[in-house]
């Protein structure tokens, strides 16, 4: 099966969300989604749940400020 993800989404992986900027987090909430739906394991789904809810926090900690 083939990664669903995009180079540039791929090339987040692996990064903390506290050092992406605004438009790198916009673009893995997209990833978070995408994977979150693609992948059968539960645990794995979750992982990418928890991702995405921590990189949206951090964008909307940022745009408050």
């Amino acid at each position: 099966m083939k990664n669903p993800l995009t180079k540039q989404q791929e090339q987040l992986r692996g990064k903390k969300v506290n050092d992406m900027t605004n438009q790198e987090l916009e673009i893995w909430v997209q990833a978070c989604d995408k994977m979150e739906n693609w992948v059968d394991v539960n645990k794995a789904r979750r992982s990418w749940t928890k991702s995405r809810d921590e990189a949206e926090s951090e964008l909307e900690k940022r745009t408050k400020n």
